[in-house]
């Protein structure tokens, strides 16, 4: 797992925190020392469950929870407002909370045409994964301009999946994420605010993936599915110090090489960089 000094009390919200790709980054977190605001909106069971399982490392003191609908401004300033009152600031947003195709119950054999799509599922899943982005990152960087300082990382997916059948809801909202992304990084250039833009790689075992979707129980799938920790030594390296000024990138987790030095996972992660974002 990806170390480093600077994550001691590296103050992080991560969104969606609850379970699945949150959890893991914000308990790796936990486990370095640093404080970390998890929130949720849909499973707010699920946040009590994470206090319970980060008290059994002396983590309780370090982490508070809230709920939180990301697809409400005043809802995502509330819970900038908690963090800040909480632990003093906020140095790190992850942006992780997100709708699939489990909206409108998408199986891949028989993938469902965007004409079919139901209005209410489009809905949700822009409101969650392109608002909800905007949202949380419009209530934080006013207060990170003011410190100098700050990183924020979105989450998106691999580009196979931004265009495949039935998946145009899906692979639309992210695509937004990540060309937003590259206006905010040129905006915020020489502000100490770095944002950029981090996927897996491919589908990963989290619940995010239903059974419908892929054979087999959850956590018992195997398969072509990667593992959910792909997603954690990029994102560790991207709230630390390491990444300063690295700003407008994308870094895809699954090619991160445990047995290599960070500078060559890194590397190997960090897609190369294009002015203008390749969209078709």
């Amino acid at each position: 797992m990806f170390e480093h000094a600077s994550l001691r009390d590296r103050v992080v919200v991560v969104t969606g925190g609850g379970r699945g790709f949150g959890w893991l980054i914000g308990q790796a977190l936990l486990q370095q020392g640093a404080k970390v605001m998890l929130t949720a909106s849909r499973h707010p069971e699920d946040l009590q469950a994470r206090i319970q399982e980060v008290s059994s490392f002396g983590g309780a003191d370090r982490c508070h929870t809230m709920v939180g609908d990301v697809g409400d401004a005043d809802s995502c300033n509330a819970v900038i407002e908690a963090a800040i009152d909480r632990f003093g600031h906020v140095d790190v947003l992850m942006n992780n909370a997100g709708r699939g195709t489990s909206e409108y119950r998408m199986s891949m054999k028989e993938p469902i045409p965007f004409h079919e799509i139901p209005v209410d599922a489009w809905r949700a899943i822009m409101e969650t994964n392109v608002n909800g982005t905007f949202f949380m990152t419009r209530a934080v960087i006013p207060h990170m301009l003011e410190r100098g300082f700050g990183k924020v990382v979105n989450f998106s997916t691999s580009l196979t999946t931004m265009v495949g059948n039935g998946l145009s809801c899906y692979g639309a909202s992210k695509a937004a994420i990540e060309t937003a992304t590259v206006v905010w990084a040129r905006e915020l250039a020489g502000t100490g605010v770095d944002v950029n833009v981090l996927l897996p790689g491919g589908a990963s075992d989290t619940d995010f993936i239903t059974q419908s979707m892929v054979p087999g129980k959850v956590g018992e799938r195997g398969g072509p599915l990667l593992p959910a920790e792909v997603i954690v030594p990029p994102a560790l390296w991207l709230a630390s110090d390491l990444s300063n000024g690295v700003s407008g990138r994308r870094l895809i987790g699954k090619f991160w090489d445990h047995d290599k030095p960070v500078e060559e996972s890194i590397k190997a992660c960090m897609e190369a960089s294009h002015e203008t974002p390749r969209i078709m």
